[in-house]
């Protein structure tokens, strides 16, 4: 399956096309000059704007500017607007002066960045293992987006500088590259880098130049690469996003990484996806034989994932299409991705699982974490997927308000849909003079058939395929093709099996409304956590209990339905997710069966915890290290299957959030060894503590006092523990 170039698509109503107007009214109101701050910087030049904050001025500087290239590009297809061309090509511009002005290639926002990439050509191991730091976070992730950014600037743009400061940029890479053994380069490829082998793929294409070719064929980072070859699952315990782009760039290298690409894309799709087509738990790969995680912790999908998912998607659909693939894309898009922005602007990190929980939105100019990047791309790229060619077939492959010119088949296409409201579709074929061409109408899944084909009011003569039927003919300005596709009403377990159920109705995962109180941070301030929905949790043990079946489910409304519950009105009303904003939701519902009253009410012990906790960090785990200034260096990574933790071999120390001075307690948990271990702690600078944690327990906690800065400082005393987590306690 081929795409057609954005800019013959144009949405002409419906959820899709609100979703690109909010988008492109977020992306029009950044400041460029305050995004390109950290480039001039780091070229010596004096910018022209402070810097934005949150997470532009603490390591990531600078990886926002790659995302609104993007995304200006994108939306220039989409819309044909003239000021997101004339804002990228002023960004271009800058980009270009700022490169020149170094004159060595390189560019980018990376606090010290050129110093950093260049101590790589001779430190050998040692400098590659310790490339990402709290200071620099994730230099190749960031770099990555400028690479992406410039691209697109270009190909989808038409921006024939950005290729220009792309390629020196790239070349500048080559040169220090060279001197860097396989040994140390696989060491490297241990930090995030995004999708740089997609990057080096792409210019490889663009200019012919092999030297880029064998680049993105070296970014192959083999700790995911082989095990993917072999047919095995390794995902569990992984950062998720940091492996999605690998597969993204797997696909564009091609050759036996494309079966690597579709490896991986099955694992995560058939294995690892829940209902709204999002993937990962506090942004990392769990057992994908046991969800409960999805279901417990509030910090469920991350919207980076299924963007890059959906990237993957498209790749793989260009040389290998399947139908599941299209049933994916439209799940995540119509689910996860209408869902991750709101309506009147603000992009979502998370998408919690949790029952009764929320999720909240960015503030534009206050918040620039990963998924507002890719919020930006993301929400503008959705009427790519409406059409499509397969063949010598024009296909329609999502029924959504759209239009499309066709040049190369002399016609152009009117799709006009309401759904969930209407099951009725109208696809229109305009042609200057009669044209012959196949038309291949996809059919989703879910429904397994089109009811009542038509064209012109007559039978449709159409062959079916799988996935599809074809209607090929002579066609003439104004022939319609009408027919209905049956919203079926399913349920869906979680993929694990386990006795929690989510409601869909066609493409739409249906949702319960539940009440909108405790919603802390709705609105993200630019606090480093801002983008977690840090609001209380609510208990499982008097959710309401369904019957495993979707029988019984009625439809209320144009966008409603209700199903049976043992809840005490007896019914729970349902609506599409994607439209559910501003309140808690329930997406997953308990099944009954015996006994399971009880555990749920069982599984409510660990909220008492959960409310007594001012902050959390999670050790082991990129993000919330991150988020927590955490430096540990001689304090290795230990990781068994989805547990995470930190070897305390040596000072630790690491900044938490206590905004209100209620801070009194900290609790340690650790891996319980078969010795006693005695570790040092010193809080706010204060005297070190000795803290004793007897053999086979798991945590231990202290009493602190309040102080004005929250930095806590463990050393080991007696043995080597696993630090699995802190937590500042009430």
């Amino acid at each position: 399956m081929k795409s057609f170039p954005a800019d013959a698509v144009r949405l002409t109503g419906g959820p899709f096309a609100v979703a690109l107007q909010a988008d492109l009214d977020t992306v029009l109101s950044h400041d460029a000059d305050r995004l390109l701050a950290p480039f001039l910087r780091e070229a010596g030049l004096e910018p022209k704007a402070p810097s934005y904050g949150n997470w532009e001025d603490s390591g990531l500087d600078g990886h926002t500017l790659g995302h609104w290239l993007s995304a200006l590009a994108h939306l220039h297809a989409a819309t044909g607007d003239p000021r997101t061309l004339e804002r990228l090509g002023y960004a271009v511009g800058e980009l270009e002066r700022a490169q020149s002005a170094l004159g060595t290639g390189w560019i980018g926002g990376v606090p010290g960045g050129a110093a950093l990439f260049e101590d790589l050509r001779d430190g050998g191991i040692a400098a590659a293992r310790e490339f990402g730091s709290h200071t620099h976070w994730v230099p190749w992730y960031n770099l990555h987006k400028t690479f992406q950014g410039l691209i697109d600037a270009h190909v989808v743009a038409g921006d024939p500088r950005a290729l220009g400061v792309a390629t020196r940029l790239a070349d500048w890479w080559l040169g220090i590259a060279a001197d860097i053994n396989d040994e140390a380069f696989e060491a490297m490829l241990d930090t995030e880098f995004g999708g740089m082998n997609e990057a080096f793929a792409l210019l490889a294409s663009l200019t012919g130049d092999d030297a880029y070719a064998a680049m993105a064929r070296r970014f192959s980072h083999r700790a995911i690469l082989d095990p993917l070859l072999e047919g095995r699952d390794a995902l569990t315990g992984r950062h998720a996003n940091t492996q999605i782009p690998k597969a993204v760039g797997y696909a564009a290298v091609g050759g036996e990484q494309l079966d690597a690409a579709d490896a991986f894309w099955r694992t995560v799709v058939e294995h690892r996806t829940v209902a709204i087509g999002g993937n990962s738990v506090r942004e990392h790969f769990h057992d994908p034989a046991d969800f409960t995680p999805m279901i417990e912790d509030r910090e469920g999908p991350e919207t980076c994932n299924t963007y890059n998912m959906l990237k993957l998607t498209r790749l793989l659909a260009e040389t290998r299409m399947r139908p599941e693939m299209l049933d994916y894309a439209e799940r995540a898009l119509f689910n996860h991705v209408l869902s991750a922005q709101h309506p009147g602007g603000g992009y979502v990190y998370f998408t919690s699982m949790r029952p009764r929980h929320y999720r909240v939105y960015s503030t534009a100019g206050e918040c620039f974490w990963c998924c507002v990047g890719t919020g930006m791309e993301m929400q503008a790229r959705m009427g790519e997927w409406v059409f499509g060619t397969e063949g010598d077939a024009l296909c329609v492959n999502l029924f959504v308000p759209a239009t499309l010119d066709a040049a190369g088949f002399g016609a152009r296409l009117r799709v006009e849909a309401d759904l969930p409201a209407s099951d009725e579709i109208r696809i229109t074929v305009h042609a200057d003079a009669p044209t012959r061409f196949p038309l291949r109408v996809r059919v989703p899944g879910w429904a397994g058939r089109l009811d009542d084909l038509r064209v012109g009011g007559a039978p449709a003569d159409a062959v079916t395929t799988p996935g599809a039927v074809t209607i090929e003919r002579e066609w003439r300005d104004g022939d319609v093709v009408s027919f209905r596709v049956p919203l079926t009403v399913r349920a869906e377990r979680m993929p694990d099996g386990s006795a929690w159920q989510a409601y869909l109705a066609g493409p739409f995962v249906l949702a319960a409304r539940d009440d909108s109180g405790d919603l802390a941070g709705l609105r993200a301030d630019d606090s480093r956590m801002g983008h977690v929905a840090a609001g209380p949790l609510r208990p499982f043990g008097d959710l309401p209990l369904v019957t495993a079946g979707a029988e019984e489910v009625v439809r209320t409304g144009p966008a409603s339905w209700r199903v049976p519950s043992t809840d005490p009105a007896g019914v729970i009303d349902l609506e599409p997710f994607a439209g559910l904003h501003d309140s808690r939701y329930t997406l997953y519902w308990p099944i009954e069966e015996p006994g399971r009253r009880e555990a749920l009410r069982a599984q409510d012990s660990r909220l008492a915890l959960d409310g007594a906790t001012i902050d959390r960090i999670a050790l082991g785990e990129q993000q919330p290290e991150s988020d927590h200034a955490l430096s540990a260096d001689g304090c290795p990574v230990w990781n068994d299957g989805d547990d995470h933790g930190r070897e305390l071999r040596a000072p630790l120390t690491a900044t938490l959030r206590d905004p209100d001075g209620a801070g009194r307690g900290l609790r340690i948990r650790v891996r319980p060894s078969s010795e006693t271990v005695v570790i040092a702690v010193t809080w706010g600078g204060g005297e070190p503590r000795a803290v004793l944690i007897a053999a086979g327990e798991e945590h231990a906690t202290i009493d602190l006092s309040p102080v004005a800065s929250p930095t806590v400082r463990l050393a080991p005393m007696q043995g080597a523990p696993v630090i699995r987590e802190l937590r500042l306690l009430r």
